[in-house]
């Protein structure tokens, strides 16, 4: 039977491990993992079968946690249970931020902290654990392993328990992009078949006091984050015109990309937010009178049913559009100078240059004249930076501008990119038949949560937060190889299997927890429904999905 003291018990343990995104720190929540998976007497016997996988090229030696629980049958029907291990950080805890990884120490101290009324009548109510990673999410691991724990003392499993838990969630996808190529290349070693993927992410709330009301998701909503590059052409301040301010440019485009709503995105009842601008910078290092030659700025898009082409070629646009007014007020404030002073200012003409990523290697990798080969050299140059603990978005900036200047153009550009992460949006085919299936399955849970146990269940169409489970299944009416093939780092510091990727497809729900305030330091985790609750109807699941249910 299902042991709810046992998963307590055990999200104690992980929750000790402060497993924070981009440290040192994170990787030891795989090993806790790894430690808690050899207590269930299956894998205790069996440790080949519990694998940890180490990331490529990762500057943390990052690993992802799998164990096989096999079928006791000839099946190779296979669900896959899945979630990330990482958690942000507790700087919002203050005072408390040790006593943020102590779910009991914090569920007792919590009226120390500032606490908004939804907060403190969950504090009040007594049927809320508290901490970081409650809900965001390592209560979802401590439910695998009593799952695992479970399946592993029947008699029968007509299916085979593929436990994988990932890192980097939080950051840029790293665990769960390393994931997709194990999941196909073990496939094939085992003769596996998948069934369905089973994302235990808790669900927000959303400010909803509905303790009986949960969700169900199946889709997920996406994310791409295009950067501009902007080389202008540097002048002393006192001869303005004989320069371009690629700060002029980044401005042109900032009127242009945000908030507009032509990126915003409708389907099934979702509407995305429009685009916001996550950094704008010029990479001028130090003081001088000289104008900056080189700028970039990235920004925020959101994706329920993007068009990557359409996507790309309206990115495009926006570049050449903003270049021309650049230019075309350059010209202005010169017959503006000349009106008002009767000089007429020496001045530049310009031509505007737009440029893709790939367009933009391709001149770089026919100028390069190194003794090694162009590819290796850009490598070489993203790991001295990974060794610094930079941001991979920084990265990506200072890698486009060493490729600006291999390529030699000297003339002012744009240059178009996708910098990490990438989160395609997904949504199944209702009528593929593995869909389907999990589909009617889910519903059969629906009623019976309702009937057992008087919760409510919806199924939403699209999980709305960004989540691993957007690597589940590429739409395969839809071209996303222009836009992944000016991805900045692929293979150098960011792992995008494009190939496995499009291989990849399992029919994917979020089935989560009940939890509040994910990132804030009130993050909370319901009792009743995540420990009496949940672990039964994922019982009831997966004997469905195995044909093991009897009604």
């Amino acid at each position: 039977m299902i042991d709810k003291k046992r998963i307590y018990e055990n999200m104690k343990q992980l929750i000790e491990v402060p497993s924070i995104s981009g440290t040192d720190d994170e990787i030891k929540a795989a090993y806790k993992l790894e430690e808690l998976l050899k207590e269930i007497p299956y894998f205790a016997e069996h440790p080949e079968a519990v694998e940890l996988v180490p990331l490529f090229n990762d500057p943390f030696e990052r690993k992802i946690v799998t164990a096989l629980l096999p079928a006791t049958t000839d099946s190779r029907s296979t669900v896959i249970l899945t979630g990330h291990y990482d958690v942000v950080d507790v700087e919002e805890f203050g005072a408390l931020k040790e006593e943020a990884f102590r779910v009991e120490e914090i569920s007792a101290h919590m009226e120390q902290l500032s606490l908004d009324a939804s907060a403190r009548k969950d504090f009040d109510s007594g049927e809320w654990l508290w901490g970081r990673g409650t809900a965001d999410m390592k209560f979802g691991h401590a439910m695998c392993l009593e799952l695992l724990r479970y399946y592993s003392e029947q008699e029968t499993r007509n299916g085979n328990l593929l436990y994988v838990a990932v890192c980097g969630e939080e950051t840029n996808s790293e665990g769960m992009l390393r994931a997709v190529p194990f999941f196909n290349q073990l496939a094939e070693e085992k003769g596996l078949e998948y069934t369905a993927l089973l994302l235990t992410e808790c669900y927000d709330s959303e400010g909803k006091e509905d303790d009986h009301l949960h969700y169900v998701h199946m889709g997920a909503s996406g994310k791409i984050m295009p950067m501009f590059f902007f080389v202008g052409e540097s002048t002393h301040g006192d001869a303005p015109f004989l320069g371009l301010d690629p700060n002029l440019l980044a401005a042109e485009v900032y009127t242009r990309m945000q908030m507009n709503v032509d990126f915003c995105q409708e389907a099934l009842g979702e509407v995305t937010p429009p685009p916001v601008c996550l950094k704008s910078q010029d990479l001028k290092s130090t003081y001088s009178v000289s104008i900056p030659l080189y700028a970039a700025s990235y920004y925020n898009i959101i994706s329920v049913n993007m068009d990557p082409e359409g996507t790309m070629e309206k990115i495009k646009a926006i570049a050449e559009e903003s270049f021309q007014a650049a230019i075309g007020l350059l010209a202005q404030r010169a017959e503006d100078y000349e009106a008002k002073f009767g000089k007429k200012p020496s001045r530049h003409a310009y031509e505007p240059l737009v440029l893709t990523f790939r367009e933009l290697c391709e001149i770089a990798r026919k100028a390069w004249k190194g003794e090694e080969s162009f590819d290796d050299y850009i490598r070489e140059q993203i790991r001295a930076m990974q060794k610094e603990k930079l941001e991979m978005q920084t990265i990506a900036v200072y890698a486009v501008r060493r490729i600006v200047e291999i390529a030699g153009l000297s003339r002012p550009m744009i240059v178009i990119s996708v910098i990490p992460p990438v989160y395609p949006d997904i949504f199944p085919d209702k009528e593929e038949p593995k869909a389907k299936a999990l589909l009617a399955h889910v519903a059969e849970v629906i009623k019976d949560a309702e009937a057992e146990y008087g919760e409510h269940l919806q199924m939403k169409d699209y999980y709305m937060g960004l989540s691993d489970l957007s690597y589940t299944g590429l739409a395969p009416d839809k071209n996303f190889d222009g836009l992944f093939e000016n991805v900045v780092g692929v293979d150098q510091m960011y792992s995008l299997p494009v190939t496995d990727l499009k291989k990849f497809y399992v029919p994917s729900i979020v089935l989560g927890g009940y939890g509040k305030d994910f990132h804030k330091h009130t993050e909370r985790l319901h009792k009743h429904y995540n420990f009496d609750v949940l672990p039964h109807l994922y019982t009831d699941l997966i004997d469905r999905i195995f044909g093991q249910r009897k009604d």
